[in-house]
């Protein structure tokens, strides 16, 4: 208090007193004993917090909270968050079946046409609109509770089953209208609709079609083929089998990004976590900064977006919450796997990304061309960053820990049930020996078990954790 008094006395002007100079006793009755209270607890806590974490050895992860219990004692709670704890009990005994993909037929056909749309012409046509169209149209869009409707003028859109323009609904009843107008049609908007200020309410369109155009794809011939200019394609069959295999791919990459997501949540089903809460509220401060496409960052914005989508920031958070928790428990227990096995991200790894961002930066540059060494320094200089290397080890640490579970979830279950075999079968012979009750037998019961033991170690070893504590491998998010 002595401290404070000095400290506040300093700050205030008392007539008749220099700064720092007044009694403590008038001091207190200018500025209030509440206020030199606040003031030495500011002075005092910092370094008793700081001398007791280390005294107890408690590593902390983020702010604490102060609690005054008492003054007289001066009793202080506090509580801190700390390092979660995080055990995966058995994760190599994971199994999960793994199921084959197959692209279809009618998937192909697809992909295909798809191509020929990309080269597809527009033809005027006298007839109505009909799913598949484009529409040049004029249109001006009222909602109820609104004073001044929407309008745009000679606006071009395609009227696909599935898309949306405008507003949901608009569509389906533009579809079957002729040319001409205007057409004037009303509907509700649905009652979850995602901008919750307009959920529930009437629209009325008033619209004006100038021009309906049918799309019309090129033939599927060896002329459009080699008019594509696909490199080493030149027939309708070639090119079938070149889409074919691209679909192929990626039907197995979408397949093995699903498959690791429910291997994650295998591991996290199977494992005990304690973490603290603050964990969580750091994961939702993300997911709100990225819903709200950075919003989050002054609080004027943040208001704007909140009123844009209808709710307050406690009921966003509140939404976000279960995601949240979720991606902590993914992130924690991968966190572990990495370093259970020891997974660690070379300064050459790192390089070996960089290259394949440069080249896909640099497309199909010539290596040897004038000034592209030029180029490629300038772009690793703009990629080359403390900041992007730390990403790209995150992204390779968090990828190859996936593939490592891939590894021991994929093996086949027999593998389990083979080394459960070895233990029952050891129970058997030490059984066995013990009911024979002589001595020999009873040595060699010990010697089989010590065998087998030395055995099973050989199979099921676990990699020394702290041999990757030394190495510096430590937890990872999931990126």
């Amino acid at each position: 208090m002595g401290r404070a008094v000095q400290r506040v006395s300093k700050q205030v002007r008392i007539p008749g007193f220099r700064p720092g100079k007044a009694p403590r006793d008038l001091v207190e009755r200018t500025v209030g004993r509440s206020a030199l209270l606040q003031e030495a607890l500011d002075l005092l806590l910092p370094a008793l917090y700081s001398e007791t974490i280390a005294a107890q050895a408690i590593d902390v992860i983020g702010q604490p909270e102060f609690e005054l219990e008492s003054l007289e004692p001066v009793i202080v709670n506090v509580r801190v968050p700390v390092r979660p704890t995080i055990d995966l009990k058995d994760y190599g005994s994971l199994r999960a079946p793994r199921e084959p993909v197959q692209s279809t037929a009618e998937r192909l056909e697809q992909e295909l046409t798809a191509l020929r749309r990309r080269f597809a012409t527009l033809e005027p046509v006298e007839r109505a609109v009909a799913w598949g169209d484009t529409v040049r149209a004029d249109v001006t869009a009222a909602v109820e509770g609104q004073a001044e409707p929407h309008s745009e003028q000679d606006a071009e859109f395609r009227v696909e089953q599935g898309t949306q323009v405008s507003l949901p609904g608009f569509l389906e009843h533009l579809a079957g209208l002729e040319r001409g107008g205007p057409h004037e049609f009303s509907f509700a908007l649905p009652a979850d609709f995602e901008a919750t200020e307009l959920a529930g309410k009437t629209v009325s369109y008033t619209v004006r079609i100038h021009e309906v155009k049918h799309e019309v794809l090129p033939e599927l011939d060896d002329d459009f083929v080699q008019s594509i200019d696909e490199e080493g394609v030149t027939s309708v069959e070639q090119l079938r089998e070149r889409v074919r295999d691209n679909l192929q791919r990626q039907l197995e990459q979408a397949a093995l990004g699903k498959y690791q997501d429910e291997l994650v949540d295998l591991l996290v089903a199977g494992a005990e976590l304690d973490y603290p809460e603050v964990l969580v509220e750091r994961d939702i401060d993300r997911l709100l900064d990225q819903q709200s496409n950075h919003a989050t960052h002054t609080p004027e914005e943040l208001a704007r977006w909140l009123e844009r989508v209808g709710k307050t920031e406690q009921e966003v958070r509140d939404a976000l919450r279960e995601q949240a928790d979720l991606d902590v428990r993914r992130g924690l227990v991968l966190g572990e796997l990495v370093r259970r096995e020891q997974i660690a991200i070379t300064e050459q790894d790192i390089d070996g990304e960089l290259e394949l961002i440069l080249g896909g930066t640099l497309g199909g540059t010539d290596d040897t061309a004038e000034g592209n060494d030029e180029r490629r320094a300038q772009l690793r200089g703009m990629f080359d960053t403390p900041e992007m290397r730390a990403s790209l080890r995150n992204r390779l640490t968090t990828q190859r820990a996936l593939d490592r579970l891939t590894e021991i979830c994929s093996q086949p279950a027999e593998a389990v049930e083979e080394a459960a075999s070895r233990q029952r079968g050891t129970r058997r012979r030490r059984g066995a020996q013990a009911a024979a009750g002589g001595e020999a037998a009873a040595g060699d019961a010990q010697q089989s078990e010590q065998s087998e033991q030395s055995e099973q170690s050989g199979d099921t070893q676990e990699p020394d954790t702290e041999q990757g504590d030394e190495h510096g491998v430590e937890p990872r998010p999931l990126a």
